[in-house]
């Protein structure tokens, strides 16, 4: 049984489908502590010049989201999860932290940036709230060498899918200090309120979080060739095959060993 649970597992990462080249370049190489591009030439919803440095303010982080407006899946998964832990937190919007939306697509204008923002913030209650408006800007680059910059800058790669035209990136919240320091990344799609207020607390003191977690970022993206999102076995097991085989062999020794210890109660009784 446990050579057939390991066979198991290795065949799942033989046969796994290749990934799309625009999927296939999407990921995050942590960068922590390097200084993000805050000084990137962006527009934001109202079309106004404004770079990321005038969100910074001493005392306050920022969470950076990377995306793009018109994406079919990811990027409103990796929002609704910010909006629900943004609802949890103790911490508020605008006096505790402020956040920044970005997009990835150059052809993308501010009128759809306005749009995701009021959407995004009539989820927390906060549509017609000035200051936090003022506090959650979505932007759009003036020029696409400005973005590409900025996303360079924390590690985020993605690629543009030549037949779909969607793009293929990865799933992460960047914290930055408030001197523009990348002090954590949060992967995946849903963060624990425990989670994000302590990684905002640790960033609004200038700490620099240590490494995280990968997990949800190898294992799941968003495939714009088939337009679907799912579980890339490949990106699972790559860099921690010997760790999930492991596990799989340890729980099946455990449960053998239970199952001994059972039978032996049962002849003794």
């Amino acid at each position: 049984m446990i050579a057939a649970t390991v066979t198991l597992a290795l065949s799942l990462a033989a046969g796994a489908p290749a990934l799309p080249p625009a999927a296939a370049a999407a990921d995050l190489d942590e960068a922590l502590g390097a200084r993000a591009r805050v000084d990137a030439a962006l527009l934001d919803e109202n079309g106004q010049p404004r770079p990321l440095a005038t969100m910074l303010a001493p005392g306050r982080p920022l969470v950076l989201i990377l995306g793009y407006y018109r994406c079919p899946a990811l990027c409103d998964l990796v929002l609704r999860g910010l909006t629900e832990a943004m609802k949890s937190s103790s911490l508020r919007l605008g006096r505790d932290y402020a956040a920044a939306m970005v997009s990835i697509d150059p052809t993308e204008t501010p009128a759809q940036a306005r749009t995701k923002q009021d959407n995004v913030l009539r989820a927390v209650g906060r549509r017609n709230d000035a200051d936090a408006r003022a506090a959650f800007p979505f932007f759009v680059g003036r020029e696409p060498a400005a973005v590409a910059a900025l996303a360079d800058s924390v590690g985020f790669r993605y690629a543009r899918d030549a037949r779909t035209g969607e793009y293929g990136h990865p799933a992460a919240l960047v914290i930055l200090t408030p001197d523009g320091r990348i002090s954590r990344y949060l992967y995946g799609v849903t963060y624990g309120e425990r989670d994000f207020r302590l990684a905002l607390v640790e960033a609004s003191a200038g700490a620099i979080g240590g490494i995280t977690n990968r997990i949800l970022l190898t294992c799941y993206r968003w495939d714009p060739a088939q337009r679907r999102y799912g579980l890339v076995f490949a990106g699972l097991l790559r860099g921690g095959a010997l760790l999930i085989l492991a596990g799989v062999v340890a729980t099946v020794l455990l449960g053998f060993r239970a199952e001994r210890r059972r039978r032996r109660q049962e002849m003794a009784r």
